[in-house]
């Protein structure tokens, strides 16, 4: 192939890349595309004297700097940007359901057998638990030592459950 339909079929795949990257977000065919370019102005050269394939390279990375910014300001507000976005903003964090109290030093008695993980009955709650050290057999006294999220991390004692 001739060094012009390369340069041509370089810049195709560039913004094809470019264009691609709005509907899948992963920066990968952003790179792609960027290489592309580069590539295309490399092919430039060869293709054409170089004061003119000069005046190409400038001229294709400001065209394509300038596009991106004004798709960054024009998008939003298209019909396009208007169904690929958020219609509405969030007013809070979203929480799960019903959050846990508090619940580092409670005590409780396993439900099930905890191999580490298992159920656990705690403040009358029926928990999702895991075990620090070892296992626990079912009916064994708890007390809860850490809360992570929706880990809840228990330890055997050695007495009965408040």
């Amino acid at each position: 192939m001739s060094p012009t339909l390369w340069f041509f079929l370089l810049c195709g795949i560039a913004f094809l890349m470019f264009a691609l990257e709005v509907f899948i977000p992963d920066l990968i065919l952003a790179a792609v595309g960027t290489a592309c370019l580069i590539g295309a102005c490399a092919m430039a050269f060869v293709a054409f004297p170089p004061a003119t394939a000069g005046w190409i390279s400038i001229l294709l990375v400001t065209g394509t700097l300038v596009g991106f910014v004004i798709w960054l300001v024009k998008m939003p507000d298209s019909v396009v940007g208007k169904k690929i976005s958020l219609a509405t903003a969030l007013q809070s964090p979203v929480t799960g359901e019903g959050e846990l109290p508090p619940l580092v030093g409670k005590t409780g008695t396993a439900e099930t057998a905890l191999m580490p993980g298992g159920f656990a009955r705690i403040d009358g709650k029926r928990l999702d638990v895991v075990c620090a050290q070892g296992f626990a057999d079912a009916g064994s006294p708890l007390v809860v030592v850490e809360v992570h999220g929706n880990r809840i991390v228990v330890k055997k004692t050695a007495g009965a459950p408040a």
